[in-house]
């Protein structure tokens, strides 16, 4: 019967073959008749819309603590926090891991990325934050960015550091998925500049969105026929963010094109790819940067500050997917394992 019926993003041929067999099976099975939320009318539902296929993401590890937080007044963010097992305290308190989830700015909430953020949290023994910042159409860029910012300032806040408990919040990591990692990594750079500076540990950037210049005629070239996260697919989501072509100009929304000198005061950074990922050549791009930006200004690392984890054959929905890919599950666990070794740096 599945071949009677429309199939809206079938997997290019030439595509196929490079692709995760786990993936194309899934994607055969229920992604190809799917409704590109580009080609939809925008309504909001797409942020409430159950997916016709059972849960993707894994199951949460057991932590401490689960709870949800709405900060003060004059603060238009959600959080939900990850405390780890008590008697795993240390004396100078938990360092915090602030999480940023995907959606194109448009779409996702704290309930998205449980699984990463719970096993984050019992691995790494560390408190994660995960925002939830307001969303585009409604609230168009820079509303994300500046609840980002928003958000660092809250944890480093006596407010913050009261509600959270014991915390090290002189030990602060950052790191989101797809739009949530453009927002870690646009976001580092702004603690930079923040007065006092906030220092980051490290960034976590997962598939990251880095460059909204990007086009098919530019750094997308190699990966014009993506599956799932398509270009038509990007740029919807990219209009509604960014109402302005200048806005994708400015560094807090396209990191990348920050100045040598700010990008220079970018921590180390993790930054995982999926190979036919429409995003990857700006992300692989963005750790060349990174690298050369530190190397031009006389800022000395360590070798493997930029560390670039590569998922070959799979796409933008590696992580998102890590309950029925193996690959999935893989990046999952080098997110943890990642976190886990530069905390205890």
């Amino acid at each position: 019967m599945g071949e009677d019926r429309p199939k809206h993003q079938p997997i290019h041929e030439a595509v196929r073959p490079l692709l995760d067999p786990e993936y194309v099976a899934f994607h055969d099975k229920y992604l190809q008749y799917v409704v590109p939320d580009d080609k939809k009318i925008w309504d909001g539902s797409a942020r409430t819309t159950a997916a016709s296929w059972a849960p993707t993401e894994s199951t949460p590890v057991q932590v401490g603590a689960v709870r949800d937080i709405k900060p003060g007044p004059g603060r238009h963010f959600d959080l939900r926090v990850w405390t780890p097992e008590v008697d795993s305290s240390p004396a100078s308190g938990y360092p915090v891991f602030l999480w940023f989830h995907g959606g194109g700015w448009a779409v996702g909430s704290v309930a998205a990325g449980n699984d990463i953020c719970a096993l984050i949290c019992q691995r790494a023994a560390c408190v994660v934050v995960s925002v939830g910042y307001r969303l585009a159409p409604e609230h168009p860029f820079p509303a994300a960015f500046d609840d980002a910012v928003g958000a660092l300032r809250w944890v480093r806040s006596t407010e913050g550091a009261q509600e959270l408990g014991n915390i090290d919040n002189a030990r602060i990591a950052v790191g989101g998925t797809s739009a949530g990692a453009q927002l870690a990594a646009s976001l580092s750079l702004q603690a930079a500049l923040l007065q006092p500076p906030v220092e980051i540990a490290f960034q976590m950037l997962v598939l990251p969105v880095i460059d909204n210049t990007a086009t098919t005629s530019t750094t997308w070239a190699s990966r014009a026929n993506a599956p799932w996260l398509t270009p038509a697919r990007m740029l919807w989501y990219r209009k509604m963010y960014l109402r302005e072509e200048s806005d994708a100009l400015r560094w807090e929304a396209s990191p990348n094109l920050a100045p040598r000198d700010l990008l220079a005061k970018s921590p180390r950074t993790w930054i995982a790819v999926a190979e036919q990922d429409l995003l990857v050549p700006e992300a692989e791009a963005y750790a060349v940067q990174l690298r050369e930006a530190w190397e031009l200004s006389s800022v000395e690392r360590a070798d493997g500050e930029v560390v670039v984890s590569r998922y070959e054959g799979s796409t933008h929905c590696t992580l998102a997917f890590s309950g029925i890919l193996t690959k999935g599950q893989q990046l999952l666990q080098d997110a943890a394992n990642q976190a886990a070794a530069w905390f205890q740096r």
